[in-house]
């Protein structure tokens, strides 16, 4: 490679990739000066994820099109294959000049944000190095890509569709799960979390990739002395483009085909009782401690209710439900499990255990209907308080649970924020979280008829067959909906909302003063560089006593939404002055979900006293 080549393309491209930098710029600039929007996310290094992407992607595309593209399309590269020098030598240019157009970009953006995020965070050269490898390595990868998709010429769009087609097949029908592999490895949740460890796996096949695409390349611009690249520069046939239409056609046909014969079959639970709601079954194993009378009347019940549900929210199919006995959780706990070649809806819990409760139970069942038959829908944030709440009040719609004013008290001890659920329902749990939102369905239900509350559910929680992404755009919002009926606003039900709760408040003020007296507290101790302990108490103020708690843990990825109960490791211990300590250790850079909980019998749940995320200094 000549500096006379450098000279030469810089000459040519230089008011394209000046431009392109200075967009880039512009947009570092912007992320930089937003600094507070991007609190968020944690630190402001993930906000290097945004450019990474686009460079990888548009900009790869941008800068192939100048350099490779156009060049072979026009032929121009011709003039400079007849001076002295070597194509070998015209191709390591184009890549090494693309390469580092798209990398300066991110370089400087990088900068910048270190610049700024180094004043009130602990960044290593260890991490930055990894964070420089995680988003150069994509960038690299995105640009190899496109510069051999330019040298293939004509074929260049029949490949980018070929491997949609392909990626959309793996995914369709097979268990290829693109978020695992390669570069959306090293841009996924963990990309400026990750401070110890190299990702040494999607780093080596993205390398890979890149060393033998750019073999193809050089490859096809040195065989037969570059007559192929040439060839393969010329538009395309009209034959040509008849075979590659047939080609595609019949792939999608085929895909269409398995993908209907890969269809998931019902769950089917062997030896277990069974009922019918709506057509599909409700099948309850036995168990120990649990008979199969107990399980054929849980069935029925559930069918009945399932029912009813159904044509109150008017659901034209229910998921085959499959209800498992297991002693290994706790009462109040309840697990969905993850199915792979099974449809349906299947659930674990303690059956047998004194104190389950059959109601809370539903409500559980009755979510994860919800969420099958919504596709997932109904567990956007905006909307899942609904989900919560009109689940636990339809499990108790037929009698008025005591308890539910209390653990309505509890539960909003401290303020809630209705659109940011999942904070609260961590905060609280979910047992509590169900009882705070069904105050909030009691509330609107007040103000409507039945009708008009019908219609509600109906439309917030019930999603309609045969919608996509039009659907999800046309979808009403809670705001227009509760406007259309002459609520008011949404600023205005979360406020009445809250009236009502701190009644429930002022009704059991005697039992938030008793949680009061407890202090929990947890502390995390460093035995050497890299590994800490936790220790934990619970300390009871005056007369009252601490009494036995659990301290619930999980160790997180970055960003996780939400953390099952049963997912939680557990430890029992008795509140004193001398701390506890947890059992597994903990290393530097790790994310935790830490829970302190006690249970109280007048509330048929725990209580969590302190629920919070801690990253591990």
């Amino acid at each position: 490679m000549s500096a006379a080549l450098l000279r030469k393309e810089w000459r040519e491209h230089r008011g394209a990739l000046i431009l392109l930098n200075v967009l880039f710029g512009v947009l570092g600039a912007l992320l930089v000066l937003n600094e507070a929007r991007y609190a968020t996310h944690g630190t402001l290094m993930e906000v290097l994820k945004i450019p990474a992407v686009m460079l990888s992607t548009a900009a790869a595309l941008f800068v192939a099109h100048r350099l490779v593209t156009r060049e072979y399309g026009q032929r121009t590269q011709l003039f400079l294959e007849s001076l002295p020098l070597s194509r070998a030598s015209i191709l390591a240019t184009k890549l090494l000049l693309g390469g580092g157009v798209l990398l300066l970009p991110l370089v400087l953006t990088g900068l910048a944000l270190w610049s700024r995020a180094r004043l009130h965070e602990d960044l290593s050269a260890r991490f930055l190095l990894i964070l420089g490898l995680r988003a150069a390595t994509p960038v690299l990868l995105g640009w190899m890509f496109c510069a051999l998709a330019g040298l293939i010429g004509r074929y260049r769009n029949p490949l980018f569709l070929l491997l949609f087609l392909a990626l959309f097949a793996a995914d369709r029908l097979t268990d290829f799960d693109l978020t695992r592999v390669g570069p959306t490895v090293l841009l996924g949740s963990d990309f400026a979390f990750e401070r110890q460890h190299f990702p040494w796996a999607a780093l080596g096949l993205c390398w890979a990739a890149i060393l033998g695409m750019a073999a193809v390349c050089f490859g096809l611009v040195l065989h037969r002395d570059g007559t192929l690249a040439e060839l393969l520069s010329q538009r395309m046939s009209h034959r040509e483009k008849v075979f590659i239409a047939c080609i595609c056609v019949g792939l999608v046909v085929v895909i269409s085909v398995m993908d209907a014969a890969k269809q998931r079959q019902p769950f089917t639970l062997h030896d277990a009782e069974q009922a019918l709601a709506v057509g599909s079954p409700v099948q309850v194993s036995s168990g120990v401690g649990f008979s199969r009378e107990d399980a054929a009347r849980l069935a029925t019940r559930l069918a009945n209710d399932l029912g009813a549900l159904s044509r109150y929210l008017g659901l034209e199919r229910l998921p085959a439900v499959a209800v498992m006995p297991i002693r290994e959780l706790d009462a109040d706990v309840f697990q969905r499990a993850e199915l792979e070649n099974a449809d349906g809806v299947v659930v674990r819990a303690n059956l047998a255990d004194p104190a389950f409760d059959v109601r809370d139970f539903e409500a559980f069942l009755f979510q994860q209907v919800l969420i099958w038959t919504s596709k997932g829908q109904v567990l956007r944030e905006e909307r899942r308080w609904w989900l919560d709440g009109f689940t636990a009040w339809w499990a108790r719609r037929d009698e008025e649970d005591p308890r539910l004013s209390p653990r309505v008290a509890v539960a909003s001890r401290d303020d809630f924020d209705p659109r940011a659920w999942l904070t609260t329902r961590e905060r609280v749990g979910p047992c509590l979280a169900g009882a705070l939102a069904a105050r909030g369905i009691t509330v609107l239900r007040s103000q409507l008829d039945e009708e008009a509350f019908h219609s509600l559910a109906r439309q917030l929680l019930a999603w309609p067959p045969g919608t996509g992404v039009t659907g999800r755009l046309s979808e009403p919002r809670l705001e227009d909906l509760l406007r259309a009926r002459g609520l008011g606003s949404e600023s205005e039900l979360f406020t009445r909302w809250r009236t009502a709760a701190s009644q429930d408040r002022a009704v059991h003020a005697a039992l938030l003063e008793a949680l009061s007296r407890l202090h929990p507290s947890l502390h995390v101790v460093a035995e050497s560089q890299e590994t800490f302990r936790l220790e934990h108490r619970l300390r009871g103020e005056g007369n009252t006593p601490a009494g036995r708690y659990a301290l619930l843990s999980q160790n997180l990825g970055p960003f996780t939404a939400e953390v099952a109960p049963y997912a939680l490791s557990r430890q029992d211990a008795v509140g004193a002055e001398d701390a506890v300590i947890l059992p597994q250790g903990l290393a530097r850079g790790e994310r935790w979900l830490f829970v302190m909980q006690q249970e109280r019998p007048e509330l048929g749940c725990p209580v969590r006293l302190v629920a919070e995320r801690r990253e591990i200094p």
